[in-house]
C-alpha cells in the first residue's frame, strides 16, 4: 500500500474526513468520529487537521502536531494583518485552489454556518469576508423580532414572497445570492479571468449571469490539506 494520509476537517456543524492514498481520495467520511480515528490511526499515517469547530472525543486523540495553523509551511503567503486568528479551513481551502491552477486568481467561496468569500491571486492570499449563514440569519430573525416566526431555509421561493414565511425564505436565500454576486462582479473588474470555486456542497448556480469558470469542489479543504501534507510538511 503507498503513503496514507488522512486529512480531517473540524467544523462548526460536523467533522468530515478523507483519506488519501498516492494523493487520491479513497475514503470519505462525514461524520468523522473519535472511533473512526482509532480505526485508521497507525504510525504511518500522516496526519493533518482543520480545527474551526470543536469535537472534544476526536480531539483528546490528536497531537499538537497534527493541526494545521498559519505556522505551517504552504505554498501561499498570507497578507492577513492577523494571520494567527485566520481559520484553518480558509488556509486549508486556498492551498486547494492554488493547486488547482497556481496561475489564476480565485474567489473561493464557502457557504456554511458562516460564510467566506477569500481572494486567492496566484500565491497571495488577499484575506476576504465573513457573513452570516442562512440558519443564523433565520433564527436571528425569529429572535430578535417580536412577530415573525422561524422558517426553514428554501433556496426555491422567488421575490415577491406571497406570505411572511415565503418572504423570509426570499429574503434571506436571495440577499445571500445578491451578496455573492456583488462580491463577484466587484472583483471581477479588479481581476482578469477570475476563477470561482465553492468548496461545499451548497454551491449557488450562477453559470448563466457571470462570465467566470465555476468550480465545484465540496473536499476542497480536505484536498489542500493533502497537498500540504504531500508538498510541505
Amino acid at each position: 500500500m503507498g503513503k496514507i494520509n488522512l486529512c480531517i476537517d473540524i467544523g462548526n456543524t460536523s467533522t468530515k474526513a478523507g483519506v488519501f492514498i498516492d494523493g487520491q481520495m479513497t475514503d470519505y467520511i462525514k461524520p468523522f468520529t473519535h472511533q473512526h480515528f482509532s480505526d485508521i490511526y497507525d504510525k504511518n499515517v500522516e496526519i493533518l487537521v482543520s480545527k474551526t469547530g470543536l469535537n472534544p472525543e476526536l480531539e483528546r486523540l490528536l497531537n499538537n502536531e497534527h493541526y494545521l495553523s498559519h505556522d505551517t509551511p504552504i505554498p501561499l503567503e498570507l497578507i492577513y494583518d492577523t494571520p494567527e486568528t485566520l481559520g484553518t479551513d480558509r488556509i486549508a481551502a486556498a492551498v486547494g485552489a492554488y493547486y488547482m491552477d497556481a496561475n489564476s486568481s480565485w474567489l473561493i467561496i464557502d457557504i456554511g454556518t458562516c460564510i467566506t468569500l477569500d481572494l486567492l491571486n496566484k500565491n497571495w492570499f488577499l484575506g476576504g469576508m465573513i457573513s452570516a449563514g442562512s440558519a443564523i440569519r433565520l433564527r436571528a430573525i425569529q429572535e430578535y423580532t417580536a412577530g415573525l416566526p422561524h422558517v426553514k431555509m428554501d433556496e426555491s421561493k422567488k421575490f415577491p414572497g406571497k406570505s411572511t414565511e415565503e418572504s423570509i425564505q426570499v429574503g434571506v436565500s436571495q440577499s445571500i445570492r445578491h451578496e455573492i454576486m456583488g462580491y463577484i462582479n466587484q472583483q471581477n473588474q479588479l481581476h482578469d479571468s477570475l476563477k470561482i470555486v465553492f468548496c461545499n456542497e451548497n454551491s449557488l448556480h450562477f453559470d448563466k449571469v457571470v462570465k467566470n469558470e465555476i468550480f465545484a469542489r465540496p473536499n476542497l479543504v480536505l484536498e489542500g490539506l493533502n497537498y500540504i501534507i504531500q508538498n510541505h510538511v
